[in-house]
């Protein structure tokens, strides 16, 4: 490695947890922090000054083997665990590519114990893709509304609309840690709703729904966040 990586902190996978039950369901308590914190620490363990995972996409694998395997959480482990491995590869400059249908049977034979941490590298190591970088101003001058409504068309179109869903909830999860915004909006829209005022809460999930079409656009075209 060249640069030293940027390893994800307790907070951060705690906040996508948070996100991933928002939107999904399922019970928000932390059932052990010492669990959590004990598998956050394991991609980044050293012995004489060298790391034991040895590369980026080792470390990565890390995070989603030792949250799947320690269960901190009452509910949506695998989510955290998926969450974590994708946040943690697009800090360090790298793209997860495998799609829904490819990455649910891989994780839930994580979660169930038959696949080992070696084997679950290996498969990162294959649906990883390093981010070109582009100027941000180039990605607003090739932005326009034809990509925009793709990105919404694209959700909508599925086979199976349960995978749909995911796709959009891995989508939603991964840009709001690079746009704070998407979270304050979807929270903003669940407090609005809770309040009756449901045309707040319709402008305030467009305004999620936006940024992170942008969001997934901006990576498409290579532009590092």
């Amino acid at each position: 490695m060249n640069a030293e990586p940027k390893f994800l902190s307790v907070d951060d996978v705690l906040s996508l947890h948070a996100i991933a039950i928002e939107d999904q369901g399922g019970d928000p308590t932390l059932r052990d922090r010492a669990l959590l914190e004990s598998a956050m620490a394991m991609p980044a363990q050293q012995f004489a000054d060298h790391y034991l995972h040895e590369d980026i996409p080792a470390m990565a694998a890390a995070y989603a083997f030792h949250i799947c395997s320690n269960h901190p959480f009452l509910d949506g482990n695998k989510r955290a665990a998926t969450a974590a491995m994708i946040a943690f590869l697009s800090d360090n400059g790298w793209r997860f590519i495998a799609t829904a249908d490819e990455a649910e049977p891989i994780i839930l034979q994580l979660a169930a114990g038959s696949l080992d941490k070696p084997a679950f590298t290996q498969w990162v190591r294959k649906y990883m893709r390093e981010k070109p970088k582009l100027e941000l101003r180039d990605f607003f001058a090739r932005l326009n509304y034809l990509n925009i409504a793709e990105f919404f068309e694209s959700g909508l179109v599925h086979d199976n609309p349960d995978l749909a869903h995911k796709e959009r909830v891995d989508t939603i999860i991964e840009a709001a840690r690079a746009i704070p915004a998407i979270t304050e909006a979807n929270l903003g829209a669940v407090h609005a709703e809770q309040s009756g005022n449901h045309q707040s809460a319709e402008i305030l999930r467009t305004q999620s729904r936006l940024l992170t079409a942008i969001y997934r656009i901006a990576q498409d075209m290579g532009y590092e966040w």
